[in-house]
């Protein structure tokens, strides 16, 4: 019998197998298992969608700062240099 021919192709051919399925799971983020058994996990989706909603927070809060600067901004350029001079001698 020639099993020993075919040993080597079909434990390599095996092997690829394994590798390509933990990829494939890596990648598309399901729970990886290491040689004895535990599952290790990434960040659960609530923690994600908690992480997502503070940056959005954030994200918001920002851009009203900004708004306002440029609301700020605005008026300055379009009222008339003399009301603008007045108001930054009543400030001082």
């Amino acid at each position: 019998m020639q099993f020993g021919g075919l040993f080597v192709p079909i434990t390599a051919l095996f092997f690829i197998a394994w590798v390509l399925n933990t990829w494939i799971r890596a990648r598309h983020g399901y729970p990886l298992r290491d040689g004895s058994g535990r599952v290790h996990r990434g960040p659960s989706p609530d923690a994600v969608a908690d992480q997502v909603r503070e940056a959005l927070q954030s994200r918001d809060a920002t851009i009203a700062k900004l708004e306002e600067r440029v609301r700020v901004l605005e008026r300055i350029v379009t009222d008339e240099p003399s009301r603008v001079a007045r108001e930054i001698e009543s400030l001082r």
